[in-house]
């Protein structure tokens, strides 16, 4: 395989059909087709299902999507870190976090970066769980925010912070606990609002391993949402609890909208921190924007702007 097949296969995809690839790309459609179905021969599966609307990935197609978006990406960081010098910090670096971090660190660190690396361009995607893994095994991202989940063979983890879940539930509950502490069997007495078991590496499988070596059985679930934003207004709505951080709950708290209690289970936290793969190399961009990530985690926890979560070592550097 050639890497231009790897580039034109991403091209063809993202645009939706052959013609409009060439266009991009600058080639005929023919000599277009032609790497495609070599592609195809080599692979000897089918990639792409062709129509007079366009074309679409086969399954084959898909997987092979994934990392020809992580071997071009790789290639374009390659030759832009040889052509800089080696005290530089520039370029570009991909960062992922959960949408249960998203909106405790997003915009502060889209500030900071600006401010401190103007030659770095950020870009940061709000991921499920289950994606981001995927994304940064296979090179599409540079650095994440995750718990400790992921393959130590694979993965560099390096811990952030800790932050502590709390029970989350709507005032106008007819079920609603008075203000204080809550046991653990009255946080899972009613069936809870959850993300997706798939989805849920940082919240919801935290909790349910809590919860087993606590000698409870799993909580019962009354819906499955796979948006934050949608969840915490089902809860509001009356739909059923939840157990989340408390971080990514504290306006709707703050304004009475949620009502938030501490639960009496001392493992009832989570600890999130930085990944990187150990197989690619580290840029002084990518180092840059790790320190960078551990730089605002620190400064939210500190002055009190991420509720409910303590700052833990100061990040390593990357290999």
């Amino acid at each position: 395989m050639e890497l231009r097949q790897f580039k034109y296969f991403v091209a063809i995809v993202d645009c939706g059909s052959l013609s409009r690839a060439a266009q991009q790309l600058f080639i005929a459609q023919s000599a277009l087709s032609k790497q495609m179905a070599e592609l195809e021969s080599e692979l000897g599966t089918q990639l792409l299902l062709r129509s007079r609307n366009g074309v679409a990935m086969t399954e084959a197609g898909k997987v092979f999507y994934e990392y020809a978006q992580g071997i071009t990406k790789q290639v374009r960081d390659a030759r832009a870190a040889v052509h800089v010098a080696a005290e530089s910090v520039s370029g570009s670096v991909v960062a992922a976090l959960p949408q249960s971090v998203s909106p405790m660190i997003a915009l502060p660190l889209m500030r900071a970066a600006a401010r401190r690396y103007p030659d770095v361009v950020l870009h940061l995607n709000e991921e499920l769980t289950g994606n981001m893994a995927d994304q940064l095994l296979r090179g599409r991202v540079d650095v994440a925010m995750f718990s400790p989940a992921m393959p130590a063979e694979d993965i560099q983890f390096t811990p952030l912070v800790e932050e502590d879940f709390v029970f989350l539930d709507s005032p106008q509950s007819p079920h609603a606990l008075p203000p204080g502490d809550v046991s653990i069997q009255q946080a899972t007495a009613r069936p809870l609002v959850w993300p997706a078991h798939a989805h849920g590496h940082c919240t919801r499988w935290l909790v349910d391993a809590v919860l087993e070596r606590a000698g409870h059985s799993a909580a019962q679930v009354v819906a499955e949402i796979n948006s934050v934003y949608t969840l915490k207004a089902a809860v509001e709505a009356g739909l059923g609890p939840t157990i989340m951080p408390l971080g990514l709950a504290q306006r709707e708290v703050q304004e009475g909208r949620l009502v938030a209690h501490r639960i009496d289970l001392p493992s009832m936290h989570r600890t999130l921190g930085l990944c990187v793969s150990v197989h690619l190399p580290a840029t002084n961009a990518k180092r840059a924007v790790c320190t960078l990530i551990a730089d605002v985690v620190r400064d939210l926890c500190e002055s009190g702007q991420w509720a409910g979560a303590r700052a833990l070592a100061p990040v390593r550097k990357t290999k």
